[in-house]
């Protein structure tokens, strides 16, 4: 392939597409010899792990290049333009380039005139700044998640690693989807491995509760979201202007040569950067219809101008009241996943009785599905209603949630459930960051994202130290561990450090940027300072709790429970991988951090500048604007060119 988009949408779809073959292989293998089958899923684990590395560092390099090619449009984009889009335009025909759209279709709806976007389910993936060191940290925790349950997992390990591969699949999927449908299938697809996970290998007796408790939930919360999604598509279909060749959608200008457009409404779409771009549209529109009824009320008062008046004020305040509703109900379903207080009371259940591998995942990946949801979906489809809400009402909850969950931290002697409480409090910290709607806020969050996973992910890895030498995490049994296994009590002790936020460790650069956020902007000000007050307030807290267990399990005078087997040792070969890795890239973050930030940058501007368009809208000023600065990268050296190519044709 010439193309090197090209060789990026191939990789997508192996990526994408292998965990299922892994699952299907593990599962045989299982069937047949038992013993190899972890064997198996590690080396399946282990080359997913190296074609995602390879596609992700490859798509890096070229989101970076992009955001230097882009930069006299990048100032006006409110839509995301994934690349490595399987079914581009551009997909084999190399003189096309990369339009940011795909043609590959699930289900068609209605034929609409040509001109218009098809009103069609599809097959939209790809890789922007958002999605991109996500998925790689999905199939980096996969390899971690089999290597800690090497032990632990004696009963059918075949079938248990086919699961974590089709949960894989689902993480995945719904990480790199840019359809609306497509996002919700994947989003829901994780449920199922995740049920048998929890209720079949779990540790404790209620194990079977805990993860009915976990599926009632979450599915009640994402039947909400499907209706938001759904009523998003159906009140924001393509804005449509009748030109002499026909109907076209029209996203430019809302007056033309001194004459007002009139919109029409278009087929429904799908298609995450459609509905974004149909969104501020509309809304720009029925403002603008307010603003031009009030001066001609102003220059001509009579009865049809102020009956005019009043329907257009009418028109868009039921606009608004419609984006208001749906913005809760699409909250509802990530809410409950990441989760935000109240909606947290599955977790010491599901935490508390899932094994360790799986503990890993919910902690690590599965709880950025709900963040990750709000990024992708919540804010850009609903951007008037999370600039008006979000930071009173969810912000708010994960302020409290920060509080709560810190407390509730220190006051557990199990260390699974302290290190599960403590990830609710930095998730409460996300939920700030992503209100705050501007640069640091998002850039933050985003990061925080990224790192809470590592440092958490990591944490919960460790615990399957004790679990396979013990089978108790009580932390009243263990002391002075530090002398018996110093090599466990130094990554411990590094982990612990980077999960509070120590300089030179990667939580520090993300939590810093989020704070920050909350004292950037004329909206966040006014109960922003509340809000940073309860985020330091957390992250003290997080400091208190976890030295307090780290003095009782490392360094308090020395006991320890009856051991299981031989005579427990310190580190082996595989523990040390397991465990030193994602430690190691905790501090490569913490000292290095600007390649993650350089690839979000254009996206989370993208958002931003969304956000902006409903600041204006609600009468407040938008936020300071960037200094935009040309990335020292030859562009003419790149072998992919700027696209010039719009995704759609734009009226007259």
């Amino acid at each position: 392939m010439d193309n090197p988009l090209d060789t990026l949408r191939m990789m997508l779809l192996a990526v994408l597409a292998l965990p299922l073959v892994c699952a299907v292989v593990t599962a045989a293998v299982g069937c047949c010899c038992p013993g190899l089958a972890r064997r198996v899923a590690l080396l399946l684990a282990l080359i997913q792990l190296g074609l995602t590395g390879s596609l992700v560092f490859l798509a890096a390099d070229t989101l970076v290049a992009r955001a230097g090619w882009t930069l006299g449009t990048e100032a006006t984009t409110t839509y995301f333009e994934p690349i490595a889009v399987p079914g581009d335009q551009g997909f084999g025909n190399n003189h096309l380039g990369q339009v940011h759209e795909t043609t590959w279709s699930l289900l068609t709806f209605a034929p609409v005139p040509q001109g218009l976007p098809p009103a069609e389910v599809q097959f939209y993936v790809g890789l922007d700044g958002l999605n991109v060191w996500l998925v790689m940290l999905t199939s980096l925790m996969t390899v971690v998640a089999i290597l800690i349950s090497w032990e632990a997992i004696q009963t059918r390990p075949g079938a248990f690693y086919a699961w974590l591969f089709a949960l894989q699949t689902g993480i995945i999927g719904a990480f790199v989807a840019f359809d609306a449908i497509l996002f919700y299938v994947f989003f829901e697809l994780t449920l199922i491995p995740s049920f048998f996970l929890i209720g079949y290998w779990g540790g404790g007796p209620a194990r079977r509760d805990a993860a009915k408790k976990f599926f009632l939930y979450t599915l009640c919360g994402s039947l909400l979201t499907l209706v938001g999604i759904v009523g998003v598509v159906l009140t924001n279909p393509t804005p449509v202007v009748q030109h002499k060749d026909g109907p076209l959608a029209h996203y430019g200008p809302l007056v033309v040569a001194g004459q007002p457009v009139t919109l029409e409404e278009g087929p429904i779409t799908f298609s995450i950067p459609r509905l974004m771009r149909n969104v501020q549209t509309w809304a720009d529109y029925h403002a603008a219809q307010v603003q031009r009824s009030t001066e001609s009320a102003t220059r001509t008062p009579s009865a049809e101008a102020q009956q005019a008046l009043t329907q257009a004020e009418l028109t868009n305040d039921r606009h608004r009241a419609v984006q208001v509703c749906l913005f809760f109900l699409l909250m509802m379903g990530f809410a409950v996943k990441t989760p935000i207080l109240p909606l947290h009371t599955w977790l010491p259940s599901a935490y508390g009785e899932a094994p360790i591998g799986m503990t890993l995942i919910l902690a690590a990946l599965l709880s950025k599905l709900g963040t990750f949801g709000i990024l992708r979906v919540v804010i850009p489809l609903t951007p008037d209603a999370a600039f008006l809400y979000g930071l009173p009402v969810f912000g708010f909850l994960g302020a409290v949630g920060i509080v709560y969950a810190a407390l509730c931290a220190f006051a557990q002697r199990d260390i699974k459930l302290l290190v599960a409480y403590s990830s609710v409090s930095h998730l409460g910290l996300i939920i700030l960051g992503l209100f705050t709607l501007n640069r640091e806020g998002l850039s933050g969050a985003t990061l925080h994202m990224l790192n809470h996973g590592l440092s958490t992910g990591t944490l919960f890895a460790l615990l399957a130290f004790l679990i396979d030498r013990y089978r108790t995490l009580d932390m009243r049994q263990y002391g002075g561990l530090i002398g018996r296994f110093p090599g466990f009590a130094f990554l411990l002790f590094v982990v612990c450090l980077a999960s509070v936020g120590l300089p030179g460790l990667n939580n520090f650069i993300s939590e810093m940027l989020m704070l920050a956020g909350l004292f950037e902007g004329q909206h966040t000000q006014t109960i922003g300072y509340g809000l940073a007050v309860a985020g330091t307030s957390g992250i003290i807290l997080s400091a208190w709790y976890t030295m307090t267990m780290l003095k009782c399990v490392l360094f308090s005078p020395h006991q320890e429970p009856a051991p299981v087997g031989e005579t427990p040792r310190d580190l082996n070969r595989r523990e040390a991988v397991a465990f030193g890795v994602p430690a190691a890239l905790c501090l490569l973050l913490g000292l290095y951090p600007q390649p993650v930030l350089d690839t979000i940058r254009p996206d989370t501007n993208v958002i931003v500048r969304c956000c902006d368009q409903a600041r204006v809208r609600a009468g407040y000023e938008p936020s300071p604007a960037e200094v935009l600065v040309q990335p020292e990268t030859d562009a003419d050296a790149l072998t992919v060119p700027p696209t010039a190519v719009p995704p759609l044709p734009v009226a007259p």
